[in-house]
């Protein structure tokens, strides 16, 4: 994936900000695929 198991680890945890690009290897080396969507806010 390009990256340390200590920012996987961050990113797990929710404690940092993952560009796309990261979240695109991401699912790559998890055998995923990468959804973004915006969807309406429930009023």
């Amino acid at each position: 994936m390009a990256t340390t198991q200590a920012y996987v680890a961050k990113m797990e945890g929710l404690k940092v900000n993952p560009s796309v690009a990261t979240l695109r290897r991401f699912a790559k080396a998890t055998g995923t695929r990468l959804k973004i969507t915006f969807e309406p806010r429930k009023a």
